[in-house]
């Protein structure tokens, strides 16, 4: 079955492991960007499945209300899980040119832009990034208006699991 998908595991599991250490992570996300998706699947990976679960559980409203910053979005995993359970106002981020093409591909997010993470600001000021170390990857929550005016948030980010 893995090698219908393209990679063996062995493969992907060398890939995967060659991201540890490396300083230049967009350069090696968008040389990804093409096969992450066929890779991912054949490492059978559940995160994004699994922070779109514990996003449902942690929200009381309709999720057609919420607006959901996808920080890390790659290639929209996540946004895919997230509009299956009826979540239609979608922003991602990511830092790699590559991963922000082949997400743009599948038209799932109403913004995307550009951005790295705890370098840069967060482009969009409706939501905020709370970020888990429990939670296997970045998971963006709603959240109130700042009480004072202000066109950004400053916002601490965390370093997150690639993968």
């Amino acid at each position: 079955m893995a090698q219908e998908e393209g990679r063996s595991l062995s493969e992907v599991r060398v890939r995967v492991g060659a991201s540890h250490g490396i300083t230049d992570l967009a350069h090696f996300y968008d040389c990804w960007a093409p096969d992450y998706d066929k890779d991912v699947a054949v490492l059978q990976y559940r995160a994004p499945r699994l922070a779109v679960d514990c996003l449902t559980q942690a929200l009381s409203g309709p999720p057609h209300t919420a607006l959901i910053l996808d920080a890390a979005c790659g290639t929209g995993l996540v946004a895919a899980e997230l509009q299956a359970q009826g979540f239609l106002q979608l922003h991602g981020v990511d830092g790699s040119p590559g991963m922000l093409e082949q997400t743009q591909a599948h038209g799932l997010y109403q913004r995307l832009s550009l951005c790295t993470l705890g370098q840069e600001p967060l482009p969009s000021p409706k939501v905020v990034l709370p970020l888990n170390d429990a939670l296997p990857r970045p998971l963006a929550l709603p959240c109130p208006p700042p009480q004072r005016k202000s066109e950004t948030y400053s916002l601490p980010v965390h370093k997150s699991h690639l993968l």
